[in-house]
């Protein structure tokens, strides 16, 4: 799975960094993995490749991305690969194949 992928980039970027008292926030987007199953395993390589983030406040969000309608062909976005398409209710992929991770350091 790519969460060990990119967990090993998150870790290495905040690596040596100050995050006393600091939030970080990992922005996702993109993909069509089930997001509590993708939040999951990349906590769980987040722990592995680097246990010393365990005291450190970590949130994710997701946040919207492209999406086209399977039934329709309309384009929107969801933050969401469950979000069903505004217009016709029907099932989206993403226009992303995988999740894309921002870092966010916060306080």
């Amino acid at each position: 799975m790519h969460e060990a992928g990119i967990a090993r980039s998150i870790a290495g970027a905040l690596r040596g960094r100050q995050l006393d008292g600091r939030r970080v926030v990992l922005h996702v987007h993109g993909g069509d993995h089930d997001p509590d199953a993708f939040e999951a395993s990349l906590r769980f390589h987040l722990q592995l490749e680097a246990p010393e983030l365990a005291a450190v406040a970590l949130e994710l969000v997701r946040d919207p991305a492209p999406r086209l309608c399977v039934r329709c062909g309309a384009r929107f976005s969801a933050a969401r690969p469950d979000q069903p398409c505004p217009e016709c209710g029907g099932a989206s992929l993403s226009l992303e194949e995988h999740e894309q991770v921002e870092i966010e350091l916060v306080g």
